[in-house]
C-alpha cells in the first residue's frame, strides 16, 4: 500500500511541474519587461542609488528618444544616480516610417542642421554632472543634440554620453561632442543595443549599474 501511495504521489507532482513551463511561457516577454522596475525596489538594487542621490543631487540626465530605447536606459541613469530627467524635445515631429525618419536624419547630418528645441533646461548652472543620451543616428548623435549642446555653457562641467544603437555604439559621438563643449570634462560613453533596452532590460540595467559603479556614481 506504501508503494502504490508513494507512486501516486509521484505521478501527481511531475504532472504539476510539467504544467508550469507552458503556463508561463506566453507571458515571458510581458513578464520580464513588466517585472523589471519592480526589480530596482529591491533593497540591493536601491542602495546603491540613495548615496549618489543625496551626495550628487546636482545630476541632470538629458535625452533624445524617438522609439523609447534611449528613454529606458535614461531612466535607468536617474533611478540608480538620483539624477533629474530632462527630456530633449524639438519643435517638429520626426516621421514614424523608417524610410522616411533616416532620410530626414541624413538630410540634417549633411546640411550641419540645427533643429529647433521646443524646451529648456531652467537652471543648467545647477548641474555639474550631465549625462547626455541619444540614439546613433548615422553614426553619431541626432542633429538635436548638436542644438542642445551648443544653448548651454558646460565649461567646468563632467559630461558622460550613453547611447542606443544597432551595431555602431558610440560611432564618433564622443568626439563630436568633445569638439563642441571642449571646456567641460568628458567621460567614457556607455552603448547598450536597442534591442537590449528593449527586450532583455535585466541586461541592460546590469550594464548600467556595472557602468556607473565603474565611473563612480554609485557604489
Amino acid at each position: 500500500m506504501s508503494a502504490l501511495l508513494l507512486t501516486l504521489l509521484l505521478a501527481f507532482s511531475l504532472t504539476a511541474c510539467g504544467g508550469t513551463p507552458a503556463q508561463d511561457t506566453p507571458d515571458a516577454g510581458t513578464d520580464t519587461s513588466a517585472s523589471t522596475p519592480a526589480d530596482s525596489d529591491t533593497p540591493t538594487a536601491d542602495e546603491p542609488s540613495e548615496p549618489a542621490k543625496d551626495e550628487s543631487g546636482n545630476i541632470l540626465v538629458a535625452y533624445f528618444s524617438h522609439t523609447g530605447n534611449t528613454e529606458i536606459i535614461a531612466n535607468m541613469i536617474a533611478e540608480q544616480t538620483g539624477g533629474d530627467l530632462f527630456y530633449v524635445e524639438t519643435t517638429t515631429v520626426y516621421p514614424e516610417e523608417y524610410n522616411d525618419l533616416i532620410a530626414q536624419a541624413r538630410q540634417e547630418q549633411d546640411d550641419d542642421a540645427r533643429p529647433e528645441l521646443a524646451s529648456s533646461v531652467e537652471d543648467m548652472d545647477a548641474y555639474d554632472t550631465v549625462f547626455i543620451g541619444y540614439p546613433n543616428w548615422w553614426g553619431t548623435m541626432p542633429m538635436t543634440m548638436f542644438t542642445f549642446l551648443e544653448s548651454y555653457d558646460f565649461s567646468g562641467k563632467t559630461v558622460i554620453p550613453f547611447c542606443t544603437h544597432e551595431g555602431s555604439a558610440l560611432g564618433s559621438s564622443e568626439s563630436d561632442i568633445a569638439e563642441l563643449i571642449p571646456d567641460a570634462e568628458l567621460l567614457g560613453g556607455l552603448a547598450v543595443r536597442g534591442q537590449t533596452a528593449q527586450n532583455r532590460q535585466d541586461e541592460a540595467r546590469e550594464a548600467v549599474t556595472d557602468w556607473l559603479r565603474e565611473g563612480g556614481f554609485i557604489e
